[in-house]
Order: structure tokens, then C-alpha cells, then sequence
């Protein structure tokens, strides 16, 4: 506990340089909004709300946060925007290109209003806004004033952290003696931020996750490991965390989906939620769709980082693609899975050939998606091909 309090005051520390870097950015009269980029596990979005937060105090201005695609029409006199989830929670739909540029005019109109003074954040993954950059060119504007978080900008802090942790670990041939800064630095998974590799090694501690990272040299892979060890000793806990995983969230205002767990063979029950809840956060975290109204029972739970979500579907569909394809929220699916048409598949994407597609294309049309997603490639490649 200790040393999650510690990086979070390093984390804190760290975010502090770059917030006041973003709010003297928007301090400017002309800068009406602020672009906030950088990879996986770069405290991007912890980032751009801290920008949003301070700025508000500072300039006690109201505060507002939006899920793409949800953007208001319009808002009071001196409100700043937080716009976060572009093409997707977990990754891009490849779908959402026109509902990009609907959100981007409506952000536009919104500055354009000589009578009020509003400024926006916008937060994205580096990846994704390369992808789009040229899509999103007609509204340049709103992506003009850029603060871009990069790998190396974070790298030393975290390193010099890792060696404290290791200096001050007391579990006996604990794995964590042999993780050196090149394996950390030089792995196959690059495209994961220091800052989030650290976390997750300090969060899950163990052997069967540090093991696995020094033989794979992949933190997505050490993951994948201490999930399958959560299965062997920790049923429930795994249960639960899986349930989380195809359901995208658990909330106490929703119906438990019964029918689901008897599906896919599990063993828990709505009521075994808090009594596991003091283990699940070690992956969970309280997310209050709106911030309004705070009522636990409305709560959702969601994994922490939506990687942790990545690996937990990663884990699943390695396991079983049938419980995914046929299970899984759907949007995940499509942020996820790609046709084995697909080169070159990213480090966060798994494959699917066209008979695994099938039950998503039934399950599609059911919910009246299908003509959203026709062009999708998945959909699109494997109908192709069939």
C-alpha cells in the first residue's frame, strides 16, 4: 500500500509539470481549445482532467466531461470542456468517422459563439490521432494547440521509481530482482507507456505476472499469466472480473445477467460482488457516468485502465473465442477483433476467421447494429470471403 501511495505521489508530481504547461496554453485569449495526445499508459486522460480541473479553479469557470460522441449543443458562459474516448473506449470501431466529424462541428459552433466564452480539451491516443489527423484536417482548429506526452518525456522518472521498488522489495527470490531497465525499455510491448507498466508490476506484485514478464519481456503477456493463476486460486475473483469484462461494466442499478453466467459456466452470484469487492479493486475502479449524482448504486465499476480491460479480453478470446464472439459487449468486439485479412495487426488487436464472425453478425442484427457496422472490416472482409 505504501508504494501505490508513493507513485501516486511521483504520478502527481509528474502531472504537475505538464498541467501547468497545458494551462498556461489555455490562459491565452486566442486558444480556444487543447489537444492532449500520447500512447498507451502516458497519463494522457489523467492529464488533460487535471488541465481541466486546475483551469477551472483557477479561472472558477464550471467544468464539464463528455464521452465521444456525446457533446452538448450548448453550455453556460465560462464552462471548459473534457472530451475523452475518440473512436472508441478501448481502441477504434473503425465506424466512427462521420460521428468525429459531427462532434467537431458541434465543438466548432460552440466556440464560434462570440457571446460566450468556452474552451475545450481533447484527449486521444497519439495513434489514433495520426490515423485521423488528415479525416479531421477541415477542423483544424480545434487540434492547433497541441501537448503531445511522450515515452521519453516520462521514461526517467518511472525508471529511477522501478529501481526504489526493487530496492525496497522484501518478498524472498522475488522476480522483480531480475527485471532489468533494458528488458522494461527494449520488450514487445513498446507501445505501453512507462507509467503504466510500472503501476501494473506494482499493483500485481506476484510471481506468476513478474515471471511471466521476464520470460516474455511483454507486459500484455505477464498479464494474460497472473489472469490464468487468478483462475486456479482465485475463482471467484477471476469470475468476477471476467463477468466485468463481457458485461464492459457491473453496476448494482442493473440487472445481474444470470443467463450469461450460466453460459459461460460461472459460479457467482450478484450478492458475492461486495464480498470479493475488497480484491476487485485491486482491477476496478468507481466510474460515475454522471458526476452529478454520485449515488454508489448508480455507479458503474470498470478496470482501472482500459488496458487491464485489453488483457482481461485478450486472456478470454485466447481461451475461448466462441464465449467472446458470442458474449461479449460489442462494442469491445469491434474495437478489438479484426479479420484475418487484417496486416498488420497491432499489439492490442487479436484476429478472427470468418466462421468466428458469424455469431457477432446474428448478434448485430438482433440489436438492429447491423447497417451501422456493415462496412466495418470484420464484417465486411469475413462476408467477402464467405
Amino acid at each position: 500500500m505504501f508504494f501505490l501511495y508513493s507513485l501516486a505521489v511521483k504520478t502527481d508530481e509528474i502531472v504537475r509539470r505538464i498541467v501547468s504547461k497545458g494551462v498556461s496554453t489555455l490562459l491565452k485569449k486566442e486558444v480556444k481549445s487543447l489537444l492532449v495526445i500520447g500512447g498507451i499508459g502516458n497519463l494522457v486522460s489523467l492529464t488533460a482532467r487535471s488541465i481541466l480541473e486546475t483551469y477551472a479553479i483557477r479561472m472558477q469557470w464550471k467544468s464539464k466531461e463528455y464521452q465521444f460522441p456525446e457533446v452538448p449543443t450548448y453550455v453556460e458562459d465560462k464552462t471548459i470542456i473534457f472530451l475523452y474516448g475518440w473512436f472508441g473506449s478501448w481502441h477504434d470501431d473503425l465506424c466512427s468517422h462521420d460521428d468525429a466529424m459531427d462532434v467537431c462541428a458541434k465543438l466548432s459552433d460552440l466556440l464560434g459563439n462570440s457571446k460566450l466564452d468556452i474552451k475545450v480539451i481533447i484527449a486521444m491516443k497519439s495513434d489514433t490521432y495520426s490515423n485521423y489527423k488528415d479525416a479531421l484536417k477541415t477542423y483544424e482548429s480545434l487540434f492547433c494547440n497541441e501537448i503531445n506526452i511522450t515515452n521519453e518525456e516520462l521514461l526517467q522518472d518511472y525508471l529511477n521509481y522501478f529501481k526504489e521498488l526493487k530496492d525496497n522489495c522484501n518478498v524472498t527470490e522475488c522476480q522483480c530482482y531480475n527485471l532489468t531497465n533494458k528488458m522494461l525499455c527494449e520488450g514487445d510491448d513498446a507501445l505501453i507507456g512507462m507509467p503504466l507498466k510500472v503501476e501494473v508490476i506494482l499493483k500485481y506484485h506476484d510471481h506468476g505476472l513478474l515471471n511471466g514478464y521476464v520470460k516474455s519481456l511483454d507486459i500484455k503477456t505477464a498479464m494474460i499469466e497472473h489472469f490464468k493463476a487468478l483462475e486456479i486460486k482465485e475463482k471467484p475473483i477471476y469470475e468476477w472480473i471476467m463477468y466485468i469484462c463481457l458485461k464492459g461494466h457491473f453496476s448494482r442499478s442493473e440487472s445481474f445477467d444470470k443467463n450469461l453466467v450460466k453460459r459461460v459456466n460461472f459460479e457467482i452470484k450478484r450478492v458475492s460482488f461486495d464480498d470479493h469487492y475488497g480484491q476487485l479493486r485491486r482491477y476496478v475502479r468507481v466510474w460515475f457516468w454522471d458526476p452529478q449524482n454520485v449515488s454508489t448504486y448508480d455507479a458503474q465499476y470498470v478496470f482501472w485502465h482500459p488496458f487491464i480491460y485489453i488483457c482481461a479480453f485478450h486472456y478470454l478470446y485466447k481461451k475461448d473465442k466462441s464465449i467472446v464472439m458470442n458474449h461479449c459487449n460489442v462494442n469491445a468486439i469491434l474495437q478489438l477483433v479484426r479479420p484475418s485479412s487484417w496486416k498488420p495487426l497491432s499489439y492490442i488487436e487479436v484476429s478472427a476467421g470468418d466462421a468466428d464472425v458469424e455469431p457477432l453478425r446474428k448478434r448485430l442484427g438482433k440489436l438492429g447494429l447491423l447497417n451501422k457496422y456493415e462496412n466495418h472490416p470484420l464484417l465486411k472482409d469475413t462476408e467477402k470471403n464467405g
